[in-house]
C-alpha cells in the first residue's frame, strides 16, 4: 500500500541566466526598504551593486547566452537607478528623501524584472 500522492509533472528547478544579478538587487532593494545609515553610504553601495551586475551582464552578453537589447535595457535602468540614488544622497528634507528614496528602489525592482527576464 501506498502512502500519499505522486507528481505527474515535474517542477522546473533551473534559474534564470540572470539569477545572479537580480540577487544583487534583490539584496540592494531590501537594505533600500529599511534604515541603512546615511543616505551617502546607500547611494555608494547602490553604485557597487550596480557596477557588478553590469558587470556580470556583460560577462553573460560575451559568452553569447543573453540578446543585446536585454542587456543594454538593464543598463538603461541601472543608471536610472543610479540618477535616482544621487537625487537620495542629495535630498535635504525628510519628505523628499522618501519620495526619492521610493523612485530608486522602484527603478530597483524594474531592474530585477529585466534581470529575470534574460
Amino acid at each position: 500500500m501506498e502512502v500519499g500522492w505522486r507528481r505527474t509533472k515535474a517542477i522546473d528547478t533551473t534559474k534564470p541566466k540572470g539569477y545572479a544579478i537580480a540577487d544583487f538587487l534583490e539584496k540592494l532593494e531590501g537594505l533600500m526598504g529599511r534604515e541603512f545609515g546615511s543616505a551617502d553610504l546607500l547611494a555608494k553601495t547602490g553604485e557597487m551593486v550596480a557596477e557588478r551586475a553590469r558587470e556580470e551582464a556583460e560577462l553573460l552578453r560575451e559568452g553569447g547566452e543573453v540578446e543585446e537589447r536585454t542587456v543594454t535595457e538593464l543598463f538603461r535602468v541601472l543608471r536610472l537607478m543610479e540618477m535616482d540614488l544621487a537625487m537620495v544622497r542629495a535630498a535635504v528634507q525628510p519628505e523628499t528623501l522618501a519620495e526619492r528614496l521610493e523612485q530608486a528602489r522602484a527603478r530597483c525592482r524594474q531592474a530585477i524584472l529585466v534581470a529575470n527576464s534574460f
